[in-house]
C-alpha cells in the first residue's frame, strides 16, 4: 500500500514488514545506503521493537542508526520521525516520542511527529484509519501522505 501512496511523491521505501531497528542498522551497515547520494532521509522505525525492547533500548538503537545514516549520507537532510500511534500503546508512544525528539536534538536533526493525524479526541487511535490497530488502511495512508508532503519540500 505504501508504494501506491508514496512512490508518486518521489519516495523510495526501504522498509520491510516486521522491520525492527536492528534490521535497518544491519542493512545500513551492509550497503543499503552506499553508492548514491540522496537529498532527504525520513527515519521512522521502532514500532516493531515495542513488544521486545525497553524504551531505553529503542532510543539506543535509534541513536546507532542515526549515526550510521549520517556517515553514509553526509549531505542528506535527515528527519527523525516519531512512531505512529497504535492500539493499546498510545500512552507509551507519547512518552517514547518525547525521548525520540530529545534524541533528534542530540544528533542535530529535525524531529517530526505525524501521529496526531490518527488520534481522536481521547488521544486514542481513530480506528477508521487502521486495518488492524497498527497498519494504516488506504484512508490512513492518504491522510499520512498529506502531512508527509511538506517534509519533502522544506
Amino acid at each position: 500500500m505504501t508504494t501506491y501512496i508514496f512512490t508518486p511523491l518521489g519516495l523510495k521505501n526501504y522498509a520491510y514488514g516486521w522491520d525492527r531497528i536492528e534490521n535497518v542498522i544491519w542493512r545500513v551497515y551492509h550497503g543499503e545506503l552506499d553508492g548514491f547520494e540522496t537529498e532527504k532521509v525520513l527515519v521512522m522505525i521502532g514500532t516493531n521493537n515495542l513488544h521486545l525492547n525497553t524504551d531505553e533500548e529503542i532510543i539506543e538503537g535509534l541513536h546507532l542508526l542515526m549515526k550510521a545514516i549520517k556517515i553514509r549520507q553526509p549531505t542528506a537532510k535527515i528527519t527523525l520521525m516519531g512512531l505512529l500511534p497504535r492500539r493499546d500503546y498510545e500512552a507509551r508512544i507519547v512518552k517514547l516520542n518525547f525521548q525520540i525528539a530529545q534524541l533528534a536534538g542530540e544528533v542535530a536533526v529535525p524531529y517530526r511527529d505525524l501521529g496526531y493525524v490518527f488520534l481522536n479526541k481521547e488521544n486514542k487511535i481513530n480506528e477508521s484509519f487502521f486495518s488492524d490497530g497498527l497498519h494504516p488502511n488506504t484512508a490512513g495512508y492518504l491522510r499520512l501522505r498529506e502531512v508527509v508532503k511538506p517534509l519533502l519540500t522544506d
